[in-house]
């Protein structure tokens, strides 16, 4: 199993006070774990990213780094332990959420969109 101790880590790059990124498992990883080479597909994008889920599982900052995608629409990566695709439906769900809701009123074209 792959684990944040077992991987050589660049050198740190400082942040702001209090960020959680500098408490997150990935933290000094490569980046090439949590966001695909050009033209990576099947099952090596599938062995990629179960690693990086591997080291998110864990993470002690796993709920504000997903919060932070999500908030963001974060379009690449692995964040929060989501894969693009993952967190694209969970948007989609949670649109489609709020268009059958009596108490939210979305606009029609943002309803129209969730089924995308």
């Amino acid at each position: 199993m792959l684990t944040a101790e077992s991987v050589p880590r660049p050198a740190r790059i400082p942040s702001a006070a209090g960020d959680w990124r500098q408490t997150a498992a990935c933290r000094g990883l490569e980046s090439t774990v949590f966001f695909s080479p050009d033209r990576e597909r099947g099952q090596d994008r599938e062995k990629r990213e179960k690693k990086a889920q591997q080291i998110c599982h864990n993470c002690p900052v796993l709920r504000s780094c997903r919060d932070h995608a999500l908030a963001t629409r974060e379009p690449y990566g692995i964040w929060g332990g989501m894969t693009e695709n993952e967190r694209r439906r969970h948007a989609r769900r949670i649109r489609r959420e709020h268009c059958t809701s009596s108490n939210v009123a979305l606009s029609p074209v943002a309803c129209a969109l969730s089924d995308r």
